[in-house]
């Protein structure tokens, strides 16, 4: 008999759908490591299949719900100005991540025209040499830079947002980051992450103590406890820091230790859903894949018993999983 759980309202369809268009990139970051592994680009999707998975969304995924695009770079997909467009057509919103390596006054018009909602760009210090050496090459930052004029002046109706990773290279940079957001009129809010484990890199739950991510991860807890206050103030008198005063006291406990990941109720299962280059459609990245698109509609996919069979491992998962202190973190009572 089946489980009674997954007739939930909850789970006619995902809060948002995740796509990450490529694996091709123009950096080589030191805080993801996908740009290093041998990969077989002909087998990624075309954007005319991807079209095909959009339209499967159309009546089942809540309008009111985001569409995230990410990669790799996915400006460098063939194509993908012509998908945003149709999503825009459809009337989804959409979120696109960029590196703004490719963005200059050209491109930033042909965004505009897409009607696309939002654009998301990382950016993890304004310090030049930080962020360049984070992204793995000089001119990153100046990339940046060119690329928030460009969009301000040319794409106006594309809400602009800065993404930041809270870390020990970065840890003094991250209150400035948010005071020239908060009076920079063409950004609309920045979004901090804690730092984990690079992605693509084999999953290891005592990764911070590796010296080679050593300069990810602030040694000094309390300057990491200052920082975080800081934002918490911070956060009372803006709206531009998007993060809630939950997940930023979140970050404080994840930075010592102490707050057990595994406390917090896995919810992945029950509003993501993410698909991979290939098609393979995702819960979680650390289970297997509950199905390829190019063998199912994505509601079937969301409601298979393949996909209850994962929701069942994630329950009893022991993983420390870095989705629920990020961008899967809802609200908890966790005190200072």
């Amino acid at each position: 008999m089946e489980d009674p759980i997954y007739k939930s309202s909850t789970l006619l369809a995902p809060n948002y759908c995740c796509f990450c268009l490529t694996l091709k990139c123009s950096t080589q970051c030191k805080i993801c490591h996908i740009w290093s592994q041998d990969k077989d680009f002909s087998r990624e999707l075309t954007i005319e299949q991807w079209k095909i998975i959009l339209k499967q969304l159309d009546g089942w995924l809540d309008k009111k719900n985001d569409i995230i695009i990410t990669g790799g770079e996915p400006l460098l997909k063939d194509g993908i100005l012509d998908f945003l467009s149709l999503c825009s057509h459809l009337g989804y919103k959409v979120s696109l991540h960029t590196n703004a390596f490719l963005i200059d006054e050209v491109m930033a018009k042909k965004i505009a025209d897409t009607g696309l909602w939002r654009i998301n760009i990382s950016l993890y210090s304004l310090r030049e040499e930080i962020h360049d050496f984070l992204k793995g090459g000089k001119g990153a930052f100046h990339k940046v830079m060119k690329a928030l004029d460009s969009l301000a002046r040319y794409a106006p109706a594309v809400g602009i947002n800065i993404q930041n990773i809270i870390m020990g290279i970065n840890l003094d940079e991250v209150l400035k980051m948010s005071e020239w957001v908060k009076q920079d009129s063409r950004i609309e809010y920045i979004y901090h992450e804690a730092p984990v484990i690079p992605f693509g890199a084999k999953f290891d739950g005592d990764w911070f103590n590796n010296p080679k991510y050593s300069f990810m991860w602030p040694q000094d807890q309390e300057r990491v406890e200052n920082v975080l206050n800081g934002l918490i103030e911070m956060k009372r008198n803006t709206k531009k820091i998007v993060n809630s005063i939950s997940q930023l006291q979140a970050f404080k406990k994840y930075f010592k230790h102490a707050l057990s990941l595994n406390a917090i109720d896995c919810n992945l299962g029950a509003r993501d859903i993410n698909i991979d280059p290939e098609g393979n459609v995702f819960l979680c990245f650390s289970k297997p894949a509950i199905g390829n698109t190019q063998e199912d509609t994505i509601p079937k996919i969301w409601n298979s018993k393949k996909a209850d069979e994962v929701r069942e491992q994630m329950k009893i998962c022991k993983e420390k999983c870095h989705f629920l202190i990020n961008c899967s973190f809802e609200e908890v009572d966790i005190a200072n």
